[in-house]
C-alpha cells in the first residue's frame, strides 16, 4: 500500500476517531446532569480514550514524517508508540469487560465473592502492571529496532569495526526479541482468557435469567435487562475485535531487518484503524455516559429544528 492509498483510505476513519474521541472527552468532563463516573470505570474509560489520542497523534505524525527524506527511522519509532498504545487500549477494553461482568453476574462461590468485593483493587493492580509491561515492551522493541551501526563504543570507533561486540549485540537483540515475543504471547493468552471468561459468564447468566423471567411471566423490556444485554453484546463484539487485532499485532509487531517497508506499515495502520473505529463505536453503544449524552444532544437538535418550522406555520396562519 502506497502513501496516497493509505491517506485516502484512512482519512475518513481518522476523522471519525477524532470527532468521536473529542465527544467522549466532553462526556467525561461534563457528564449529563452532573453525574460523576465512579471508579474504576472512570480509570478504564480514561485509559481507553488516552490510548486512542496517543494513537491518533502518532498516526498523524507518521503521515507528516512521510514528507521527510529520512523518515524511515522516525516512522519506526512512531510505529512503536502505535503498537504500545494499541496494546494498552486492548487491555483496558479487556478489564472494562471484566468489570461489567463483576457488576452483572452475581457471585455464588467463595473465589468469585472475593473478586466481586475487591474488583476495584484487582483492576488497579492489573492497570499498574500493564503500564509497567508497556514500558518494558516499548524499551525492548526499541532495542530491537536500533541499527547495529548506531552503537558507539568509543570516541573514534563503532560496533561496525568491533566484530566481537557486534556479534554480542546481535545475540543480545535476538534474545530480547525472543523474550518480548514470548511475553507478548503469554499476555495475549491471559487477556484472551479474561475476555472469554467475562463474556461467557455474562452470556450464560443472562440467558438463564431471561428464561426464568419468561417462565415467571415477567416482561423482558425492563431497562436494567436491556442495558445488561447491550453491554454483553458489545462485550462479545469487542472480544472478536480483540482477537482479530491481537493476532495481527503478534504477526506484524516485530519488523526486524530491512525487509519491512513503509507499505507494510501503512497496511498495519489500516488494520489498526479499523479496530480503533470499531472499538469507538462499541464504546458509544455500550457506555451509558456516552449514549445518554448523544441522545440528549439529538433531542436538543430536533427541538431546535422544529422551532423554526412552528414559527413559520404560525406566521402563515
Amino acid at each position: 500500500m502506497d502513501f496516497q492509498t493509505f491517506a485516502l483510505s484512512n482519512g475518513p476513519f481518522l476523522f471519525f476517531n477524532i470527532v468521536t474521541v473529542a465527544f467522549y472527552m466532553f462526556c467525561m468532563v461534563c457528564p449529563l446532569h452532573g453525574e460523576k463516573i465512579k471508579q474504576p470505570l472512570k480509570l478504564l474509560l480514561g485509559s481507553v480514550i488516552c490510548c486512542k489520542i496517543t494513537y491518533m497523534v502518532s498516526v498523524i505524525a507518521v503521515a507528516f514524517s512521510h514528507l521527510h527524506l529520512n523518515s524511515f527511522r522516525i516512522t519506526q519509532i512512531l510505529s512503536l508508540v502505535v503498537v504500545c498504545s494499541v496494546s494498552n487500549n486492548m487491555t483496558s477494553s479487556v478489564w472494562l469487560n471484566f468489570f461489567y461482568c463483576s457488576q452483572i453476574v452475581p457471585a455464588q462461590r467463595a473465589l468469585f465473592i472475593w473478586i466481586k468485593k475487591n474488583v476495584k483493587s484487582i483492576i488497579y493492580c492489573f492497570w499498574i502492571t500493564e503500564r509497567i509491561y508497556s514500558l518494558f515492551n516499548f524499551t525492548s522493541m526499541y532495542l530491537v529496532f536500533i541499527p547495529l551501526d548506531g552503537f558507539v563504543i568509543s570516541n573514534n570507533s563503532t560496533v561496525v569495526n568491533d566484530m566481537p561486540a557486534r556479534d554480542f549485540l546481535k545475540y543480545f537483540r535476538e534474545n530480547v526479541f525472543f523474550i518480548v515475543f514470548s511475553v507478548l504471547k503469554v499476555h495475549f493468552v491471559f487477556c484472551l482468557c479474561v475476555m472469554v471468561m467475562s463474556s461467557g459468564s455474562t452470556v450464560f447468566y443472562l440467558s438463564g435469567h431471561m428464561h426464568r423471567m419468561v417462565a415467571n411471566g415477567q416482561p423482558l423490556s425492563c431497562p436494567q435487562l436491556r442495558n445488561q444485554v447491550r453491554v454483553t453484546v458489545t462485550g462479545i463484539l469487542q472480544g472478536v475485535l480483540y482477537v482479530f487485532c491481537a493476532v495481527w499485532t503478534m504477526y506484524r509487531s516485530f519488523p526486524v531487518g530491512s525487509s519491512y517497508k513503509l507499505s507494510d506499515l501503512y497496511t498495519d495502520f489500516t488494520v489498526i484503524n479499523l479496530y480503533m473505529s470499531g472499538t469507538l463505536f462499541n464504546l458509544g453503544v455500550g457506555q451509558a455516559v456516552f449514549r445518554q449524552r448523544a441522545a440528549h444532544i439529538w433531542l436538543r437538535a430536533a427541538q431546535c429544528c422544529k422551532a423554526p418550522q412552528v414559527q413559520q406555520s404560525e406566521q402563515g396562519v
